[in-house]
Parts: C-alpha cells; sequence; structure tokens
C-alpha cells in the first residue's frame, strides 16, 4: 500500500498535502477543512451518519469538524485519493479580506472541479515530491486557485458570519468585545470576572446574552476555543503535550485531557497520531 505524505505543514503553514491509497475506516474529526480527490477505484465516504459511494474523478469537500471516514466498496478492493488539508489561517489573519470571505462560505460537499484543477491537484503531487525551497507557493497558490473555482462557479451558500449574529442580538457589541478578548488572553487564566469588567451588565444578563449569542456558555466556549488552538499545536509543532497544554490555558494536564476527549473524542496522544499520518485499518480499529 502507498502511504506517503507529500508536504505536511508546520505551524507557519499550516497545509498537508496527501497521496495515499488508505484512510481513517471509523468516524473522525478535525479542525481542517479538507478537500478529498479520488484518482483511482471507487470507495464508500460517510459524512456525518450518511454514506456516499464515489469514484475515480470525485471530489468531497469535508469542512472542519465533519465526522467522516472512508472505506472500499469491497473488501480488499484499491483506490488512490489526494487530499488538501488546511485551516483558515492559511488565508490570512482574522481581519484578512480573503479569510473573512473563506469563513464566510458553506461550500458545496461534492465539487465539480475543471479537468485544469484537478490535473493540477495531481500534478503538485506528483511532479514537486522531491521539491523543497519555495514548494509553499506552489501549494498555496493551487488552494488558492480552488476556492476562487468554487466561488466563481457558485459552488457554495453564503451563510452569517458569528458575529453578524452576534452583532444583531448585541447591538452594542459588548459580546464582540468579549469574544475578542478571550481570542487575545485565551492562554491566561480567564475569568467570566475579567469579561464582566468589559460590560455594565449584571452577571446573570451578561450570562444569558452570551450563551444567546454563542450558544455556549462562558467556560465552554473558552474550554473549546483553547482546545481548538491546541489541536493545531499537536499537529505542527514539536511541543510534548504537557507544554501544549500549558501554553493553551490549562494548566491542569488531567483535565486538559478530560476536555480534549470530549470535544475530540479521543485523547490528545491519538489525534496527534492521526492528524500527522495516515493510520492503517488495524491500527485505527484499535483506537477507542
Amino acid at each position: 500500500m502507498e502511504k506517503e505524505i507529500i508536504y505536511n505543514g508546520t505551524t507557519d503553514f499550516p497545509i498537508g498535502i496527501f497521496s495515499q491509497d488508505i484512510y481513517f475506516t471509523t468516524p473522525h474529526h478535525h479542525i481542517e477543512s479538507e478537500i478529498f480527490h479520488l484518482t483511482k477505484g471507487e470507495c464508500l465516504i460517510g459524512i456525518d451518519e450518511k454514506e456516499y459511494q464515489i469514484k475515480a474523478g470525485d471530489s468531497v469537500f469535508l469542512e472542519a469538524g465533519a465526522n467522516h471516514y472512508v472505506k472500499p466498496v469491497k473488501k480488499d478492493e484499491q483506490f488512490h485519493y489526494y487530499a488538501i488539508c488546511f485551516v483558515s489561517s492559511v488565508f490570512g489573519d482574522e481581519n484578512d479580506a480573503a479569510r473573512q470571505v473563506f469563513e464566510h462560505l458553506r461550500i458545496k460537499r461534492f465539487l465539480d472541479l475543471s479537468h485544469e484543477l484537478e490535473k493540477e491537484i495531481e500534478s503538485i503531487v506528483e511532479k514537486q515530491k522531491n521539491a523543497d525551497f519555495g514548494y509553499q507557493f506552489l501549494i498555496k497558490g493551487v488552494l488558492f486557485k480552488i476556492i476562487s473555482y468554487i466561488i466563481q462557479t457558485n459552488q457554495f451558500v453564503e451563510i452569517s458570519t458569528e458575529i453578524d449574529a452576534i452583532k444583531r442580538i448585541s447591538p452594542n457589541s459588548v459580546i464582540e468585545s468579549a469574544l475578542q478578548y478571550i481570542k487575545e488572553h485565551y492562554r491566561e487564566n480567564l475569568s467570566l470576572e475579567d469579561l464582566l469588567e468589559l460590560t455594565s451588565y449584571s452577571k446573570s444578563h451578561f450570562i444569558r446574552m452570551f450563551k444567546n449569542a454563542t450558544g455556549l456558555n462562558y467556560t465552554d466556549y473558552v474550554n473549546k476555543y483553547r482546545i481548538e488552538k491546541s489541536c493545531i499545536d499537536l499537529i505542527y509543532s514539536d511541543k510534548n503535550i504537557t507544554q501544549i497544554a500549558t501554553e493553551n490555558g490549562f494548566n491542569n494536564i488531567q483535565y486538559y485531557s478530560k476536555i480534549f476527549k470530549h470535544y475530540m473524542l479521543v485523547t490528545p496522544k491519538q489525534y496527534q497520531k492521526r492528524g500527522r499520518t495516515i493510520i492503517v485499518p488495524s491500527t485505527v480499529a484499535s483506537v477507542k
């Protein structure tokens, strides 16, 4: 079996390129978006409790957080695919217009890509396996072409951003300021009282506003945000898990592991292993 990571992302350049004929056979999810392009054979792809059969030439967009798996149609039947995995930070910081546009889209699940783009996805792997210096430009260029094509061909639905929803609920932007404060200070020992200092509202009123705007209470929102940030470090850095937990606001490694498994359904170590390489089915089956 071919089992090859052509280019794995780094903290500064979070894109991974894969050329493989094995995949997770059990449902899992990750914080990266993924463009899955099947080049050989047929396979079954499960997405959020639904299963679809796809064939060579089909492309699938998997949004961040979607539960999914891939398995052969028949036992031992071969297939091959290319995948591009990326986080939205590749489009710039939170104020970058390109990133804001991307985060404002719900991309069509089954993509109709041009023949030229399909060839570019394949050539980025086949022709550049040994290219090191400057390879990031090639990868990023192809990814931008794909997203641009998706927009130009209307293979998306525009959605309201979190901030848009917050502004409708909170015209004075109190919640927006609170979320920005969390993003800037999530590594620190945050407390609800820190956020209350940003507002003149009572504690009970602020808690109600926060829950209405985000769908989560304060503690759950902060924990979820910290876990998502730590996921990037687990895959794209060489730091140990204790260091990653500490740098993302968790002072207790046991608590970090417990919260991580609550949100990601696996332990930090399991997530790190899955994220850094594709695991053979027998190994995946042993991960609970």
